[in-house]
């Protein structure tokens, strides 16, 4: 067995704020992605649990065995620092043997499961080079040979693309995944990106501020938040969110924007209940669209106004920055569409069933059914 798990956590993080009693297991031979933004905790979890730093209060166990007191060699983990950790004076090849130090091999079977690590992680053409002679993605796959060549129980991956361009990132997390599911290692991988917690991880935690805010698969997380910080977190365009307050009236139960014009009728069984309550609404630019001329306005859902202050043509889509009046709203238009100018007002449906609602004081998602 193969988990790791954390017990009401607490450590201090390196430029402020503390991890608040973190609860968290990574399952057996699972990909779990543990994302949030710069000084969230994160990678200070994969520090712990590596044994470079020790917590101020709480628990961690790797395969079932408490390893708060042991020295990182003998924990069970393998740690992959953002940008390799290598040392730069000797070969990829010694760089991948010392993942084997201190386990009394002889010679030729240290070579022997060093080249068998280089293999999988395709560093073959980099064994001979020195680090300062390595391109960033040879340097990377030598530093995953070094921590998968001690065969660990779990793979402990702090931030590893964060030194590759956009298109060397995207090949990469295909090769993670695959490596992965070959290995059937634990994995537990620290980022601030959120493509990589949506692509990478059969689960992903979302840290904010030290604290654990959500954990799930990530289109359950994308789907159904339990509250504003992981909406805002997944997906790009982010969610857009208007502040605004719950009302009754002739139309029943209506969001009413703040200082802007989106009034949007509200559907579920619960709505009545949020009568007069602060609220922050919450919904995807994919799931609000420029109005078509021959819908009616209660074709797709609520109908709202704007006016055009931006418009992005990203070649498959065009996304438009709606300015209401109280908030920008950023809309996907159909794919192929003729982008629409700057400084016409537009008509745009908002999807009903797509919608979410956030208390404004605690930022918690309020179910309407």
């Amino acid at each position: 067995m193969a988990q790791v798990s954390l017990t009401n956590i607490q450590a201090p993080i390196p430029g402020g704020g503390a991890l608040q009693d973190v609860n968290l297991e990574a399952r057996d031979r699972e990909f779990l992605v543990l994302a949030g933004p710069s000084g969230c905790g994160n990678s200070t979890v994969l520090r712990l649990l590596a044994g470079l730093e020790r917590p101020s209060g709480g628990e961690l166990s790797v395969g079932g065995r408490v390893v708060n007191a042991l020295p990182p060699r003998e924990r069970g983990v393998a740690l992959v620092l953002p940008k390799g950790g290598l040392f730069p004076q000797i070969t990829g090849a010694a760089n991948i043997a010392l993942g084997l130090k201190g386990r009394h091999f002889s010679k030729a079977e240290v070579g022997k499961r060093a080249a068998a690590a280089a293999e999988v992680t395709g560093a073959g053409d980099a064994l001979a080079l020195r680090p300062a002679a390595m391109t960033a993605g040879q340097r990377l796959r030598v530093a995953l040979a070094r921590a998968i060549v001690g065969q660990p129980k779990a793979i402990l991956l702090d931030d590893p693309l964060a030194a590759l361009d956009a298109e060397t990132r995207a090949v990469f997390r295909a090769e993670l995944v695959k490596w992965q599911e070959r290995l059937q290692t634990t994995f537990l991988y620290a980022t601030a990106d959120p493509l990589e917690a949506m692509t990478l991880g059969h689960r992903a935690a979302l840290f904010e501020a030290g604290r654990l805010r959500g954990v799930d698969a990530p289109r359950a997380l994308y789907e159904r938040p339990a509250n504003r910080f992981v909406a805002g977190f997944l997906g790009r365009p982010k969610m857009n969110f208007l502040a605004g307050r719950v009302q009754t009236g002739k139309a029943g139960v209506v969001f009413k924007e703040t200082e802007g014009t989106v009034e949007l009728a509200l559907e579920g069984e619960r709505a009545g209940e949020l009568a007069g309550r602060e609220m922050t609404l919450g919904f995807r630019p994919e799931d609000v669209r420029p109005a078509l001329e021959t819908e009616s306005p209660k074709a797709r859902g609520g109908r709202c106004q704007g006016l055009v202050e931006h418009v992005e043509a990203t070649g498959a889509d065009v996304f438009y920055t709606v300015q209401t009046g109280g908030h920008d709203v950023v809309i996907r238009g159909a794919a192929g569409e003729e982008p629409r100018g700057v400084g016409r007002r537009m008509a745009f449906d908002i999807a009903l069933e797509k919608v979410h609602l956030f208390d404004a004081a605690s930022g918690e998602r309020i179910p309407l059914n």
